[in-house]
């Protein structure tokens, strides 16, 4: 039994190791590029018409943008909140259940999103 748990705690430390190492820092320059873009669309905001800040979210490349901005955002907080969970949830039953909530939350806020996304893009 403790030989299970330990190949499956060494298992866990693998899958882990590997995010960290080839997923996460893609992630991070994705991120890092779309919110330096954003901000400075946001700083220039001020000077652009209501049209055009329209036309530019319902466009094919606003909407990849903020398909991908979501994307991104959903999967570094959900791995955050995992993160933290897994550290101060010491019952097993009870963090997979908080885990998997937390998950099935952010894929439905990212389901919201898409929707959202393609009513704009339909009116």
């Amino acid at each position: 039994m403790a030989s299970k748990l330990s190949s499956r705690a060494s298992n866990s430390n693998v899958v882990i190791f590997r995010y960290y190492i080839l997923i996460a820092p893609p992630f991070s320059i994705v991120q890092l590029l779309l919110y330096l873009y954003i901000t400075l669309y946001f700083l220039n905001i001020t000077n652009l018409t209501y049209s055009t800040i329209v036309s530019d979210i319902t466009s094919f490349w606003g909407i990849i943008f903020i398909v991908v901005a979501s994307f991104t955002l959903f999967m570094h907080s959900s791995l955050g909140i995992e993160t933290i969970m897994e550290d101060y949830i010491h019952n097993d039953s009870m963090q997979r259940f908080f885990i998997n909530l937390s998950k099935a939350i952010h894929v439905i806020l990212f389901l919201v999103t898409l929707i959202s996304l393609s009513m704009i893009r339909g009116s």
